[in-house]
C-alpha cells in the first residue's frame, strides 16, 4: 500500500541518518540521492543531516558531495544550521565524564575511544581496523587526559567478544540515567550526555527554522535513530534497518545501497505538487 500522500506533502524537513541510510556501504552518496536532495531543496523542504560521525569530518564529507543542509554530529552533541552556527552543544563535562569512567571500570573487557568536536582519542587495544580507517582523525593522548580536560562529546567503548545489542544495556546499568547509551554500529557502544541524542537535535533544528514536528520526515537505520524517528511526524526506515528501527517506522523504503533516501525525497517532491512516485510502502508492526 502506498502511504498517504497528503502527510508526506506536508513534509517541510527531511532528517536523515548518514552510515548505513544515506550513504551507500562504500561510503558516497550515490548520484541519485545528490539528484532528490537537491530536488527537495529546490521544493522548500528542508535538509538535515544526524549523524554519530563526528562534526569537522562530515561537514567536509557534505561540502565535497556539494550537499547543504543542517548538521548534527555526535548523535546530536553538536547541532549546527545551515549557515554553521552551532544551536547548541551537549559536552561530557569533566565531573561527568569522570563518573563515567570510574563507573565503566565495573564492566570487564571495555576499551575506550573518545570523540571530540574535531579529532578522536583511542586507548591502545581499541579494535585496529577502526582505527586505521579514522586514521586522520586521530591524535595523541589517551581517553583520560581527554576526559580531565573536558572536552569530551562522547565516549566509544569496544569489546572483543560481547556484542552490542547485549553490551550496551550493561553499560547502562553500570552508568545509569545520567548518561544516553545507544550504539549506531555493530562495532562499539556510544556513551553521551543525557540529552545528546538525534531527538533532541532535530527538534532543535526543527524550532530554529519554525517547523512543526509533524512537517518533520527523519529516516535511518540503527538505534540511535529511534529518538528522531519518535519525533517525527513521519518516520521512515531504509530496508536495511535492524529491526528495532523497522518496527518504529511508518514507512520503509529501499536499502541504503538501494537509494531508499531518494525514494524517500521523490516520494515527498511528488506529494507536495506532481504525481505519486517512488517506491515507498507503509509499514505496520
Amino acid at each position: 500500500m502506498r502511504p498517504d500522500h497528503a502527510r508526506l506533502g506536508s513534509v517541510r524537513m527531511v532528517a536523515a541518518d548518514l552510515d548505513g541510510t544515506m550513504l551507500t556501504s562504500a561510503g558516497a552518496i550515490s548520484p541519485r540521492v545528490r539528484a532528490a536532495l537537491a530536488a527537495a531543496s529546490r521544493r522548500a523542504v528542508r535538509l538535515a543531516f544526524v549523524t554519530g560521525r563526528p562534526l569537522a569530518p562530515t561537514a567536509v564529507l557534505l561540502r565535497d558531495a556539494g550537499v547543504r543542509g543542517s548538521l548534527a554530529a555526535s548523535n546530536g552533541a553538536v547541532v549546527c544550521d545551515a549557515r554553521g552556527r552551532v544551536l547548541h552543544r551537549r559536552i561530557l563535562d569533566g565531573a561527568r565524564a569522570q563518573r563515567a569512567l570510574r563507573d565503566l571500570g565495573r564492566v570487564p573487557g571495555l576499551v575506550l575511544g573518545a570523540v571530540l568536536e574535531h579529532e578522536l582519542v583511542l586507548d591502545r587495544g581499541f579494535p585496529a581496523d577502526l582505527a586505521h580507517e579514522w586514521r586522520d582523525q586521530i591524535c595523541a593522548g589517551s581517553v583520560a587526559t581527554a576526559v580531565a580536560d573536558g572536552v569530551v562529546l562522547k565516549l566509544l567503548l569496544a569489546h572483543a567478544t560481547e556484542p552490542v545489542d547485549t553490551l550496551a544495556p550493561v553499560v547502562q546499568a553500570a552508568l545509569g540515567r545520567d548518561f544516553a547509551v545507544t550504539y549506531s554500529t555493530r562495532r562499539f557502544v556510544e556513551v553521551s550526555h543525557p540529552q545528546a541524542n538525534k531527538g533532541a537535535a532535530v527538534a532543535a533544528l526543527a524550532e530554529a527554522a519554525g517547523v512543526p514536528c509533524s512537517a518533520v520526515a527523519c529516516i535511518g537505520d540503527m538505534p540511535n535513530d529511534l529518538p528522531m524517528l519518535s519525533y517525527a511526524g513521519v518516520a521512515a526506515a531504509v530496508r536495511n534497518a535492524h529491526p528495532a528501527v523497522l518496527a518504529a517506522a511508518d514507512i520503509v523504503t529501499a536499502g541504503n545501497d538501494e537509494d531508499g533516501v531518494a525514494h524517500l525525497l521523490e516520494a515527498i517532491v511528488a506529494a507536495r505538487g506532481v504525481a505519486p512516485c517512488g517506491p515507498l510502502a507503509d509499514h505496520a508492526g
